[in-house]
């Protein structure tokens, strides 16, 4: 068994951002995601899973629910977010990810909803994720001195520079995000 889990709660949080324009009941979001939105680029979710999402939220206070009578169809539950929710998405998407591995969904997801909403927050995420990458490579670099193994380096040099393609990459991401940001 991975001793990684399958799907990382992190990304969940990031379904809240969907709701902060309009509520949504669940099958029509879905499927503003899957065939509207280049999100399911980044995270294809299980229909299953992604209800399950929606009802945790509901439970944790971050999504109200408001159930609709079907007459011919059955009963529609309407979620919108709360205070707690916007809070929780808030501070989500402001913070980098920890892990490299995050970066494929999770960062990628924080940078879904910078580029939709406001590109100046965009600009800042970038910051911070590229000094948290520094963070990385710092901390790497300091194994390496106490490593005596030519595979071990080996190993170590790969991380060194797959980490420095992803901080070349968020340059590449910010001199974009700059053509788009207006001038105050």
């Amino acid at each position: 068994m991975s001793p990684r889990p399958k799907e990382s709660n992190n990304l969940r949080t990031s379904l809240l951002g969907f709701f902060i324009d309009k509520p949504y009941h669940g099958y029509e979001l879905y499927q503003h995601i899957k065939k509207k939105t280049e999100f399911q680029k980044i995270w294809n979710i299980k229909q299953s899973l992604f209800y399950s999402y929606l009802d945790n939220f509901f439970i944790d206070g971050c999504l109200s629910k408001q159930i609709y009578e079907g007459n011919q169809f059955p009963d529609r539950k309407v979620y919108a977010i709360t205070e707690l929710g916007e809070k929780v998405f808030k501070a989500w998407i402001t913070d980098p990810v920890l892990h490299g591995r995050e970066m494929r969904q999770e960062f990628l997801a924080k940078l879904y909803f910078t580029i939709h909403n406001d590109s100046n927050s965009g600009l800042m995420l970038i910051d911070l994720q590229r000094k948290e990458c520094q963070k990385w490579v710092a901390s790497i670099k300091l194994e390496q001195e106490k490593n005596s193994s030519i595979y071990q380096e080996l190993i170590l040099q790969y991380r060194i520079m797959q980490i420095d393609a992803m901080i070349e990459w968020l340059g590449y991401v910010e001199l974009n995000l700059i053509k788009t940001v207006p001038y105050n």
